[in-house]
């Protein structure tokens, strides 16, 4: 598992973040009872949530923390970036569809 995270790339990366970002973020909408203005925090929570957990998680199972504090900012934010605005059109759409 540590290899296959640690060979993910800032693309392959964004990509699985987007599609677990989408995913989690449609299931919680669906699910979870919350007022309409709460929902938006799952867009912001979700991909930001996941995009820190996939970067950390190789120093979480053993390698070096060292090379991945120095690229943090960007390896996170990108990720976050890349699985906001899929979420977030996800929740506008559940939001939308709620409406009618």
């Amino acid at each position: 598992m540590k290899a296959f995270i640690e060979s993910l790339s800032l693309t392959s990366g964004a990509i699985v973040i987007v599609v677990l970002s989408v995913i989690v973020a449609w299931i919680l909408c669906s699910v979870v009872p919350v007022p309409p203005r709460w929902r938006w925090i799952w867009a912001l929570i979700v991909p930001f949530g996941l995009a820190y957990c996939l970067y950390w998680s190789p120093v979480w199972l053993g390698a070096d923390a060292s090379g991945y504090d120095v690229w943090k900012f960007l390896g996170i934010g990108g990720w976050f970036f890349a699985g906001f605005f899929p979420s977030a059109v996800v929740v506008w759409i559940l939001e939308k569809r709620r409406a009618k």
